[in-house]
């Protein structure tokens, strides 16, 4: 066959390859029929497919294996780049809000109306300022709420609480879900029990089993409510439970396993700089369980979904 005749096969295997995948039907990688079979259905000698194949492959269409064939070759550069988890978990989350119909473009404003349509408040509610904290900013931080603490001993006042008025949603731990419960149907409110990751306290324990683990924290309430929770999991006459206000924190040792609760933190950066604190600070980025966090997330998206709440009236 003259040249114009291979290069008339090359066209045609390029068309084939192009509309193969553009329509669907072939993916990067696909394998192509052996050359015999082409030459048998283009009616032309087998070397000039196999010319035609290299050509193509010199274009990047095809990629020729030895002794395995032809296969259609990597035609985008960027298929091949390999993101980080955050940027995989992204472009999946993308791609689902586009098999539901939403553009993916508009699914950032989606979120924010989902999250931030109008403020949601919660009533944190637990026994000592150190769990206090903890709930509080994890709801803001992470969730947005606008939040209030309350001490459960406030639970039993006459007068109530304005924070457990104002509030949309009561959150609080296990340990105190009865009190919690019996006030949100006084008040027709909405409660949470939140849990923390098992991930926590297994390495609160994990290290309790090899030599002393501290905690730096600011209410002294907070050592015996700590030892209750991990009695039964760690050998708790090895845990330290020191106050920022009131211990002498240098006590620590350098390469001690060392949990700083989020109400020491500031006080800790201010203190320590980028180091965070003394001993080998441990400070988990994040306490609430999936589930947890599953519930506090389906309240605010239905929050935000229903009409905004009216104004009082002045």
């Amino acid at each position: 066959m003259t040249r114009t005749g291979r290069t008339a096969v090359t066209d045609i295997l390029r068309d084939r390859v192009l509309n193969g995948l553009h329509v669907g039907q072939l993916r990067e990688g696909d394998r192509l029929p052996s050359t015999r079979d082409l030459a048998n259905e283009l009616d032309v000698n087998a070397r000039v497919v196999l010319a035609a194949l290299r050509a193509l492959a010199d274009e990047g269409f095809v990629e020729l294996r030895p002794r395995s064939g032809a296969f259609v070759g990597t035609l985008h550069p960027t298929a091949g780049v390999q993101l980080p988890d955050l940027g995989v978990w992204m472009v999946n989350t993308l791609l689902q809000a586009r098999a539901r119909g939403l553009p993916p473009r508009d699914l950032p404003a989606l979120l924010r109306r989902s999250l931030r349509r109008r403020p949601v408040r919660a009533a944190c509610i637990e026994c000592n300022a150190d769990q206090l904290h903890l709930l509080c900013s994890e709801l803001a931080d992470d969730h947005g709420f606008e939040t209030q603490s309350v001490e459960v001993r406030e639970l039993d006042r006459r007068t109530l609480h304005p924070g457990l008025r104002r509030a949309d949603l009561l959150v609080t731990t296990l340990y105190h879900s009865t009190e919690v419960q019996a006030i949100a149907e006084r008040l027709g409110k909405p409660w949470i029990t939140v849990v923390l990751r098992p991930e926590v306290m297994q390495d609160v324990s994990a290290a309790l089993q090899l030599g002393p683990v501290y905690y730096v924290a600011t209410d002294p309430r907070f050592e015996p409510k700590l030892r209750h929770m991990l009695e039964p999991l760690a050998p708790v006459e090895r845990l330290r439970v020191l106050l920022v206000d009131r211990d002498d924190l240098s006590v620590i040792p350098d390469d001690a396993p060392t949990f700083v609760m989020t109400s020491a933190r500031a006080e800790l950066r201010r203190r320590y700089g980028a180091r965070g604190g003394p001993g080998r600070p441990i400070q988990p980025p994040r306490s609430f369980s999936e589930e947890s966090a599953r519930e506090l997330l389906t309240f605010l998206v239905r929050a935000n979904a229903s009409p905004p709440r009216a104004k009082p009236p002045r």
